[in-house]
């Protein structure tokens, strides 16, 4: 299952199903669009938007969630040096906050 939220944060992107008649027709993507259709919509992590058509729809209950379909993978992008540092000094901030 791919992880969905309800309000925007950041690196997400707002995804907007439109459904007609238990079918979805289309999947409008962008923080800034605005859907007219009745459909579906929350908010996904960046790189799983660019990968939406390794994505499906389905509803549980009365709770739509957004699963990979069978044999597809959703690639991670690698982090950068940058991103890897500053990763690593946040948890050595972390253990020096919670250290005695």
């Amino acid at each position: 299952m791919v992880e969905t939220y309800d309000s925007r944060h950041p690196g997400t992107v707002k995804v907007f199903f439109v459904v007609s008649e238990d079918v979805v027709t289309s999947i409008i993507i962008g923080n800034q669009t605005v859907s007219t259709g009745r459909g579906y919509q929350f908010y996904i992590e960046d790189h799983v938007a660019e990968q939406i058509d390794k994505c499906e729809l389905v509803i549980d209950g009365l709770t739509p969630k957004l699963v990979v379909k069978e044999g597809e993978v959703i690639h991670e992008p690698e982090k950068t040096e940058k991103e890897l540092e500053i990763e690593r000094l946040k948890h050595e901030l972390e253990q020096l906050e919670n250290a005695d």
